[in-house]
This record gives C-alpha cells, structure tokens and sequence, in this order.
C-alpha cells in the first residue's frame, strides 16, 4: 500500500481527481469470505466518475512505467487477495 496505493491516490488528490482515500482494516470476520481490508475512495462528484478512468491511467502507467508492470503488478495482487465485493455509496450528513 505505502509503495503503489499511496503515490498514486496522492497524486490523485494532488491533480483534483478524488478528494482523499482511507484503508480500513477488519478485525473481526463473522463470515469465511469476510473482507480484511477495505479501500474507500471520496470522489468530489458524481461527474468524476465519469473521468476518473482516463484521467487515473495515466497517473498509474507513469507510476509503473509501462502496461507490463501494471500487468504485473495485477497479477501479483490477485495471488495474494481477491475482491470480495465492490460498492458504490454516498454519504450523507444530516443537518
């Protein structure tokens, strides 16, 4: 996380493309295929979704420094974890 997950939601943040990112750890699992880390990302508006892909790759193929070594990289993620589940949510701040 401190070598890829950082620099890249920093300099994220840094060009305006989300307004910050959090790890959470989960220190109680009540199921088998219950999630140890989640990853949440704050995006300044809906519309960023929208942008965020082609704007985000080329933040993270410099990065790398090549497709390869995001390949790579992938590859070596997906052995040592897998996604258990992806969400979309929205906040919401009663007043």
């Amino acid at each position: 996380m401190r070598q890829h997950l950082k620099p890249i939601g920093d300099e994220e943040k840094k060009q305006g493309l989300i307004m910050d990112y959090k790890i959470f750890t989960n220190p109680v699992a009540n199921q088998p295929n219950d999630w140890d880390v989640a990853i949440a990302t704050l995006y300044p508006n809906w519309a960023a979704l929208d942008q965020i892909d082609a704007k985000a790759f080329s933040i993270v193929e410099k990065h790398f420094g090549s497709r390869e070594a995001i390949t790579e990289e992938t590859r070596k993620r997906n052995e040592i974890g897998e996604v258990v589940a992806s969400h979309l949510a929205h906040e919401v701040t009663p007043k």
